[in-house]
């Protein structure tokens, strides 16, 4: 039988400045059982050979796709990929990542013959550190689907447990050409999935098997790292998800305003005391509200006793406490378990 559209599975690759890894990535994904494939690379704006691997790439399989614009950041790029995509799936893969062989004949497979209630469908990942080294992550490879309710899934997401990308999922694609990532925002699939959270009223099926191998960029894993626009991104989806728990989820508000509190606490333990000033409208606003939470700090069941301590030292002076301290070298939000 002929191959329509509803067969095809677009997968969507952002790629700046990844000459190092990209072969990796495109040979895992090209090497995929399920071959019914539209591979859209979105270069851009790369500035070394990741423009020549894509060309190289698409030369070589008529699968491949190259679009090519001017650098937006992973958001616009995602985006660009979304306009292109003609199949009826869509899933997303970083450059810097690799894919099982068998990850989207799985995904597929469900998806194809399940409910059309069913907006995406998961796997489980591995995490790696960037010299290899196997991360920690909730796993599970007894190839069962499990479909996770909503509120359950929620729950997961605020609680840091598993993994947040979209790079895990295959979405269909009449339900996510209605989603654009949010251009510019730094924590923009942590935003988008918030976004996409009453669409999941029927929950979400996550399949048995380890899929995808998510690489942590340095970068991102290194201690002491700060970035002005990341962090604030980052506390705005926690103000967003404590809010959606409270009007949506009120069984999980508590575990909201621990994200909240969580994600305040980093914030104030990075931030350049050099930048914890009046002049900093944004600090300024972050430390009124931690101030005005010392009752939940008090209370909350999911902080643990060195975070509550902390926040409580913080409350008195921010910038004090860190001017007495120094400046520590705290761990960077991570880019899977965030």
């Amino acid at each position: 039988m002929g191959l329509t559209d509803k067969d095809i599975i677009s997968v969507i690759i952002p790629v700046y400045n990844e000459e190092a890894h990209l072969p990796r990535c495109l040979d895992s994904v090209l090497a995929q059982t399920y071959a019914e494939l539209e591979v859209i690379l979105v270069d851009d704006g790369s500035t070394d050979t990741s423009n020549k691997i894509c060309r190289e790439y698409e030369k070589k399989d008529k699968r491949i796709k190259l679009v090519v614009k001017e650098n937006g950041g992973a958001a616009s790029a995602r985006n660009a990929g979304i306009e292109a995509a003609t199949g009826e799936y869509i899933g997303f893969v970083d450059a810097d990542d690799w894919l099982e062989e068998g990850m989207y004949d799985v995904l597929y497979k469900y998806l194809s013959s399940a409910d059309d209630k069913y907006k995406m469908a998961r796997v489980y990942s591995r995490s790696y550190s960037a010299d290899g080294d196997r991360i920690d992550t909730p796993l599970r490879e007894d190839g069962k689907p499990e479909v996770i309710k909503q509120e359950d899934y929620f729950r997961e997401l605020i609680m840091h447990e598993g993994v947040f990308s979209v790079c895990n999922k295959l979405f269909r694609s009449s339900f996510i050409k209605n989603y654009r990532f949010m251009d510019g925002h730094r924590n923009e699939e942590f935003e988008l999935l918030l976004r996409m959270m009453p669409e999941f009223k029927d929950g979400v099926p996550t399949l048995g098997f380890a899929g995808y191998n998510l690489r942590i960029p340095p970068e991102v894993a290194m201690h002491g790292v700060y970035s002005r626009q990341y962090y604030e991104d980052w506390m705005y989806n926690a103000f967003t998800a404590c809010r959606i728990a409270r009007d949506h989820y009120p069984e999980y508000w508590e575990e909201g305003k621990c994200l909240r509190l969580v994600r305040l606490l980093e914030y104030m333990k990075n931030i350049p005391v050099e930048e914890m000033n009046k002049d900093n409208a944004f600090y300024m606003r972050m430390e009124r509200f931690l101030k005005s939470e010392r009752a939940e700090i008090k209370k909350n069941r999911y902080l643990s006793r060195k975070q509550k301590n902390y926040l409580f030292l913080l409350c008195a002076s921010p910038a004090g406490v860190r001017k007495i301290g120094g400046r520590k070298k705290e761990k960077a939000p991570s880019a899977n378990n965030t």
